[in-house]
């Protein structure tokens, strides 16, 4: 200690020398401090450390305390010293927190960070403890005290020593001091052993000492072992080992985190993957979220059912730095264990290490090979069956947790934790015994033969590794041809890739590149197509083949198609087919010519399924695909000719397609539209049409082609022709009849299939036309089906684990709801939907979500829950980037909140009330939004036509009918233009309402003529009665019915000569049915008893020729002037 003469009592109040600790170029230099940050709140899970280290505290007011925080990497120690320092800091000491480097060292670098610290500059500043505090510093910072300078080495570091533990006195003496240090285990033996000396010589001061500590290292460490076990000798110190997390304390964390509740599946699952270190947990979090794995669904974070398990860069750090402590032995068996892949048997691994071994030592070995056993690369066998130098070996690792020991009989014994462990300790082969490691294997495996095309991969992975360039491209070349012949283009991609720089002949090369440009085009990669191309043609060039320049060209053509330049494709196609024919290769004809129809079609074989006439050149395609059955009748080419009658018989449903679009265009399909609508039997109107020949042949074409496909066993052709057919026989009807059924009969064509299918695919088929006809429904507005398929498709999407269609069935189920007037019913499916998008979360599930929330907060009256959901749609959407889904959640808002500002003028009796004047901006600045949008997007998406009615609905409410008018004509003319063949009730009811406030006689008379039709077809193509009562009484088909006018608006329109009279009741009778009347509701309305109501009903209906009230009630409202007129 310092004598009675330099006491700091005595010292002279001093003056801060250049290059002291105190001088401002020195200050900031505390390179080690810990920067006391709390980035997640209050520490989770650690209570009792927490309790344990505050009763430290109190004991340090009075003596020296001491704390030890020992764990695992990533467990929370740093986190727990940060909350020991505001505790420390609240408690009235000067605090200190400093950390170690496992990488940065230095004499007493620890130590001068300590004294360097602001805490202790700001405590000492001014006060006896500065000229302590300085001494010191520049007694561990290598300067020579004046009058010290002859002291020996050992001496000197005494005399630091000394000056620190004097230094650590006086500052406690002013005020309590709190030291923190996080990682004690990488502190330098220097700083340790002044810490030694403080604890032994300051014992009896206000001083609390904190220690982190990694276990695992720390005993390696013998200065920091000796200074712990100082101070438990002495008892000033107390020993806290925090655990790993429960799944609670993970789910608080990731709350925390995320700054939301999680899910509890989603919580449950990435603790299975951190295992409860809290560090991973925080990593996986972020890493989930950046990935887009883990996405926030209604209000709560939930991961992806299929989500990978992400090993975070930071998480690679810490497995880097347990497996680099392994001994040697152990970091051998685990490299040589790494190539033969994430898990691995024993039998394996000694199998290789004999072969190896046996190469080395030459044909000696060989017994002793043997003798080793024969390897077993699948897995199978155990090797764990006793005393086993190698499992010795391997022990390690499973301590370190690297390796995770397999149960008894199963095909692996180990398996690495992670693929990162596994990186790891393959890196650490030398580039010799890698190679050979691959070898052995690779020989392993073809002991017996050839190997099986499953395992042509590995193989090739091993040859090639193993630099044995031959094999490596014979087994690339069979395995990307296999992978591609499975349908796993990417996988064939792969091969093909690693293959390239070590095949040597031209004849390898084409075929790699061949096989690539084929897993190109079945990706649809265009631009990387045409590139590879270069590189096959220049190939081509050099080995002077015609055939193969001409095979080229006609890979290059079809690349353009798939780049939609069908002109480009067309005109090079053209050119090859008149060589191939030239050159007489009906093959390449055949190709060829196939190919020009694909281009003139617009279409893949397979894809085509009637588009738009004017942008095919239909005469073109038809002549190529006639020329192509031709010549695959020649070269016996069944797939081909069954692919040319497909399209062949789509040829003839454009046709026929075309001409009724035309005569819709023309204004002349309404007869036809009124005709099917009266009743005339669909498919006869059709026959009898100018298409009707085109038709036929198009249904004789697609049964020829179906019976091919069917006969080869070629399940994506049947399926292709199957749905073809259904456009064929139903692409028509669906514009004359609003029923659902006919797209259930095509479960009857789809029961061929009976041979073809496994049960499951079979149960896929189902789900997929429940779905159809659901969503179809909605479409019509056919509310029973509509329902109740959804209902079904849901539990059965449910049942196959697909979560897509369950999502949507229960949305759709849940807005079919909201039409009948269920508002609660429709929030219990949406429920379900949510439910459904937690197991896929996406952003855009998340917009759908939020817009079918606010579309039932609207339906409830609730404006501000309403805005709450669709700006959070809009929100999501913008975040998504894509013009079209901002356009449509915007779209969506402004109609929502049209239609409440529309409400609450119809309840005021006039204007809107001032309260509904923000609404009314917000449905003005969507709007705008969204014209601001449209001329970028492609299509006639109904958008436009959503925002017009929601700007008529405001404009009538505000009381300006011209503008009403002019919006709601915007509205129905835009549907016009893009010839919508969805009902759109909800653009053509305020668009309505506006032209029959202030649009010309003849104007109103078509728009009450279209509604009447509309009703008509919803009235009879809803055949539950219950539901279809339920839909005209509610909010959508009330208006609907209220808009179309009474029925009293025929009386003075003359009776067909067929149309039978009816008397006032019965008159009164039939408009209480087109009101959604049941008959109780009907006989308190005219006074009668419920049964005399059905006799009158049933003679009405006798009388109009009908066999339920669904077609009592189409009649009334589609043709009022007959059944009303005297």
């Amino acid at each position: 200690m310092l004598d009675e003469a330099e006491s700091p009592a005595q010292a002279t109040p001093l003056r801060a020398s250049a290059g002291g600790a105190l001088d401002p170029l020195v200050q900031p230099q505390c390179s080690l401090s810990v920067q006391l940050r709390r980035t997640t709140g209050a520490v989770i899970g650690r209570s009792a450390e927490l309790d344990a280290i505050s009763q430290e505290l109190k004991e340090a007011t009075g003596r020296l305390a001491a704390v030890t925080l020992e764990g695992e990497p990533g467990i929370g120690k740093t986190r727990l010293l940060v909350a020991a320092a505001e505790l420390a800091v609240n408690a009235g000491f000067t605090c200190v927190a400093i950390t170690a480097d496992e990488e940065i060292r230095g004499p007493f670098l620890l130590a001068r960070s300590l004294f360097a610290s602001s805490a202790i500059r700001d405590t000492a500043a001014g006060m006896p403890a500065e000229a302590a505090v300085n001494r010191v510093f520049q007694a561990i910072s290598g300067r020579d005290e004046p009058g010290f300078e002859t002291l020996s080495p050992d001496a000197k570091l005494l005399r630091a020593f000394d000056l620190g533990g004097v230094a650590i006195s006086v500052l406690a003496g002013q005020r309590p001091l709190a030291i923190l240090i996080d990682d004690v285990q990488w502190a330098d033996d220097d700083t340790l052993r002044l810490l030694r000396y403080v604890v032994r010589s300051d014992a009896d001061r206000p001083i609390f000492l904190f220690l982190t500590i990694r276990p695992d290292e720390f005993a390696t460490v013998t200065e920091a072992v000796n200074f712990v076990a100082d101070m438990e000798r002495m008892g000033l110190v107390r020993r806290l080992r925090p655990g790993r997390f429960g799944t609670i304390e993970t789910a608080e964390l990731l709350k925390r985190v995320l700054g939301g509740p999680v899910e509890a599946t989603s919580a449950a699952a990435m603790h299975v993957q951190s295992e409860g270190v809290p560090f991973i947990v925080e990593e996986l979090a972020r890493t989930h979220r950046e990935a887009g794995t883990l996405q926030q669904v209604d209000g709560e974070w939930r991961l992806g059912r299929n989500a990978a398990r992400l090993v975070p860069s930071a998480v690679r750090t810490l497995i880097d730095r347990r497996a680099a402590r392994l001994p040697a032995p152990t970091r051998a068996a685990l490299g040589d264990a790494a190539i033969l892949g994430r898990s691995f048997s024993l039998r394996d691994l000694r199998a290789i290490r004999a072969r190896i071994a046996e190469g080395d030592a030459g044909p000696h070995a060989h017994a002793a090979a043997r003798a080793a056993g024969s390897g077993d690369i699948d897995g199978s066998g155990d090797g764990r069956d006793g005393a086993d130098p190698l499992a010795d070996d391997l022990e390690p690792a499973v301590h370190a947790g690297l390796l995770l020991p397999q149960a008894q009989g199963e095909p692996a014994d180990y398996t690495f934790t992670h693929e990162q462990v596994r990186q790891f300790a393959a890196s650490q082969l030398s580039a010799a015994r890698r190679r050979q490691v691959h070898a052995a294997v690779v020989d392993l495996l073809t002991e017996g033969g050839d190997p099986a095309p499953e395992g042509l991969p590995m193989l090739a992975q091993h040859a090639l590794a193993a630099g044995d360039t031959a094999r490596a491209a014979r087994f690339s070349i069979q395995a990307a041809r296999a992978a591609l012949d499975s349908n796993a283009p990417e996988e064939a991609l792969r091969l093909v890739e690693q293959a390239l720089p070590v095949v040597s002949t031209p004849a390898d090369r084409r075929v790699l590149l061949a096989t690539r440009d084929d897993a190109w085009a079945v990706l649809r990669k265009t631009d990387e197509r045409l590139d590879g191309l270069t590189e096959l043609a220049a190939l081509a060039e050099a080995m002077r083949d015609p055939a193969i320049e001409l095979d080229v060209q006609l890979r290059r053509a079809s690349a353009l198609r798939m780049s939609h330049d069908e002109d480009a494709a067309a005109e090079l196609t053209r050119r090859v087919r008149i060589r191939a024919a030239e050159r007489g290769d009906a093959a390449l004809e055949l190709r060829a010519t196939l190919e020009l129809g694909q281009a003139l079609l617009r279409s893949p074989l397979g894809e085509s399924f009637g588009g738009s006439a004017l942008e095919m050149e239909l005469d073109g395609a038809e002549e190529a695909y006639r020329r192509a059955i031709e010549l695959a009748d020649e070269l016996h080419d069944d797939r081909s000719l069954a692919a040319a009658l497909r399209e062949l018989g789509m040829i003839d449903f454009v046709r026929a397609r075309t001409w009724f679009t035309g005569e819709i265009r023309n204004g002349r399909a309404m007869e036809i539209l009124a005709r099917a609508a009266a009743g005339e039997d669909i498919k006869a109107l059709i026959t009898d049409s100018p298409v009707g020949p085109q038709f036929v042949e198009a249904t004789q074409l697609l049964e020829h082609a179906l019976g091919i496909f069917e006969r080869l066993g070629d399940r994506t052709g049947v399926m292709s022709t199957v749905i073809a057919m259904a456009y064929a026989q139903y692409g028509t009807v669906i514009h004359l009849s609003n029923s659902a059924l006919h797209l259930e009969e095509i479960r009857r064509v789809t029961s061929r299939l009976s041979e073809l299918v496994t049960e499951s695919e079979r149960s896929r088929l189902d789900l997929q036309m429940l779905f159809g006809v659901h969503v179809y429904a909605r479409a019509k507005v056919v509310p029973d089906l509509a329902l109740s398929r959804g209902e079904d498709a849901h539990r059965a999407a449910k049942i196959q684990g697909e979560r897509s269609i369950e999502f949507l069935a229960a949305g759709g189920v849940a807005m079919t709801l909201l039409d009948l007037g269920d508002v609660e019913a429709a929030e219990r499916w949406l429920g379900l939907a949510a439910s459904a998008a937690s197991s896929a979360p996406s952003r855009t599930r998340s917009r759908q979500l939020e817009t079918w929330r606010g579309m039932a907060r609207a339906a409830a009256g609730d404006a501000e829950g309403m805005r709450s959901h669709l700006e959070h749609a809009v929100a999501l959407a913008n975040e998504g980037g894509r013009a079209s889904g901002r356009a449509e959640a915007l779209a969506r808002l402004a109609l929502e909140a049209g239609r409440l500002v529309g409400r609450s003028a119809v309840a005021g009796g006039g204007a809107p009330d001032p309260a509904l004047v923000e609404l009314v901006e917000l449905v003005e600045r969507s709007a705008a939004q969204v014209k601001d949008l449209l001329p970028f997007l492609p299509g006639h998406a109904p958008w436009g036509a959503q925002v017009d009615a929601a700007l008529a609905t405001v404009a009538l409410a505000r009381g300006d009918i011209p503008a009403a008018a002019l919006a709601g004509g915007a509205a129905v003319q835009a549907l016009q233009a893009g010839l919508h063949e969805d009902t759109s009730l909800e653009i053509v009811i305020p668009a309505a309402r506006a032209l029959f406030a202030g649009a010309p006689p003849d104007v109103q008379d078509f728009v009450r003529g279209y509604l009447q039709m509309t009703l008509s077809k919803i009235a009879q193509g809803t055949a539950d009665e219950a539901i279809r009562v339920r839909w005209l009484k509610g909010p959508v088909g009330r208006e609907l019915v209220e808009l179309a006018g009474p029925m009293e608006l025929a009386r003075g329109v003359a009776a067909t000569d067929a149309g039978p009279s009816f008397d006032d009741d019965e008159r009164r009778l039939l408009q209480l049915l087109t009101e959604g009347h049941t008959n109780a509701e009907i006989a308190a309305e005219l006074s009668l008893d419920p049964g005399e109501v059905a006799q009158r009903l049933s003679r009405v209906l006798a009388r109009l020729g009908t066999s339920s009230r669904a077609e009592a009630t189409s009649l009334a409202f589609r043709g009022l002037a007959a059944v009303g007129s005297r």
